[in-house]
């Protein structure tokens, strides 16, 4: 019999976010009171399975904790379980399942870049992948080289860690042909900015730009585990940007996948770069209906939005609505950015097709802002349904925050697997 009754406020409305929230504060509330175990009530009296399942969501991403092998265990106590009544067991079961690809993206965006590197970064997510059914192909610097792609290759250059592209398939709908959906990530697992190198506090926690990597990537794990109805290929270019004797330079002019020539401005501005070339290899290969960037693109998109939104760039309205819809579902909110053919003057340039860096603003350095970022990425999703979303706020928390606690969030995963399920609702 139980021997403590906690009691935990919900909220008013009740809704998806407010169990999932309602979860991790009981967690909180468990290890506040060193309790290892406690008994949830059952679906039946938290509404339907609905609720209990963000609640169970909840708790699990609450029980998250990272660690790198300290030789004296931190201090802090977690619950180490949550009983549930048998008649929920395959709620509890699928909610369990579907919390290892954020916990996985959670555990690679906290990883130090000596521990994850651009080939290790690449064999554990064929390994994840793979073991969910998605089919994988890592491209090294070689084949990359035969497919011209110049920007990947320009970014690397001052690594001794080679550049990998990383490709995975999953046919969720294989009597439908074609390609429903490519989603490319950013995967800079480390970016020193280059010789416009970065500074404290920024350089230290630059490990984390391989978020929008990890969070296509474990959105597709997700979408495979689920048996999703969708036809999605995913690809991510895992690299370091580093400086030295070989990198590239500012000033210097780059030649992309998809033949447009590129002036480099700031060697800092090397997430679009690589992008640029992984979205030209998606649709010469695969000819996708959609298209959808994910990267911690801009530091400035977070001076706007902070940790509590991503930036959303969309040219199809309706794909945006779809996820600004998925957003609210899933509790990580996106916000919806302006995309005009007036900004097209951000990425100008006078000696190449584009300018990976835009002109220095009076009251602001307009070249950094996230929509310049946005307008030189939609010069590449030659005229798809494309969204460009920039996590950089939401992917790491300073603070604990409504949904997660302080460090790597897993961003992206949530809303990007809601997103690919009511789509392949839609399109049966």
């Amino acid at each position: 019999d139980p021997t403590r009754l906690v009691v935990v406020g919900l909220g008013e409305s009740g809704g998806p976010v407010d169990w999932y929230v309602t979860g991790r504060d009981v967690v909180e509330a468990l290890s506040a009171l060193r309790l290892p175990a406690a008994r949830v009530p059952s679906s039946r009296d938290l509404g339907g399975e609905g609720g209990l399942a963000s609640l169970l969501a909840g708790a699990m991403a609450a029980c998250f904790r990272r660690e790198q092998g300290r030789l004296v265990a931190p201090p802090d106590f977690r619950p180490e379980q949550l009983i549930v009544d048998p008649d929920d067991a395959r709620v509890a079961d699928e909610i369990v399942r579907d919390s290892v690809p954020t916990h996985r993206a959670r555990a690679w965006v906290d990883q130090p870049a000596n521990l994850l590197t651009p080939a290790t970064f690449a064999r554990e997510a064929a390994e994840a992948l793979s073991a969910s059914g998605v089919v994988v192909r890592i491209l090294g610097r070689e084949q990359l080289e035969a497919c011209g792609a110049g920007a990947i290759l320009a970014v690397s250059s001052a690594s001794a860690n080679e550049p990998q592209l990383l490709v995975a398939e999953w046919r969720g709908a294989p009597s439908r042909s074609g390609w429903d959906v490519a989603m490319v990530g950013k995967g800079l697992t480390f970016d020193a900015g280059g010789l416009n190198i970065k500074t404290p506090p920024v350089i230290e926690k630059m490990r984390l730009d391989m978020a929008g990597g990890a969070a296509v990537i474990c959105a597709l794990e997700l979408a495979a585990v689920r048996r999703t109805a969708v036809n999605v290929v995913v690809v991510v270019p895992m690299v370091e940007n580093l400086l030295g004797g070989t990198g590239y330079r500012p000033g210097d002019v780059i030649r992309s996948m998809s033949g447009r020539t590129i002036e480099v401005i700031n060697t800092d501005a090397e997430g679009r770069l690589v992008l640029a070339d992984a979205m030209t290899y998606a649709l010469q290969k695969y000819d996708p209906t959609r298209l959808v960037d994910v990267a911690t693109l801009t530091g400035m998109i977070a001076a706007v939005l902070h940790e509590e939104y991503a930036g959303l760039y969309a040219s199809d309205d309706e794909l945006a609505r779809q996820l600004l819809a998925s957003a609210e579902k899933a509790g990580e909110l996106l916000w919806r950015m302006p995309l005009s053919r007036r900004l097209d003057y951000l990425v100008e340039s006078r000696v190449a097709d584009l300018a990976n860096f835009g002109p220095i603003g009076y009251f602001s350095n307009a070249g950094g802002s996230p929509t310049a970022g946005a307008k030189f990425l939609e010069n590449f999703a030659e005229g798809r349904k494309w969204a460009h979303l920039d996590i950089s706020g939401p992917t790491w928390c300073n603070r604990a925050s409504r949904h997660s606690s302080p460090g790597a969030t897993g961003f992206g995963v949530r809303v990007l697997g809601e997103w690919l399920g009511e789509l392949g609702v839609a399109l049966r």
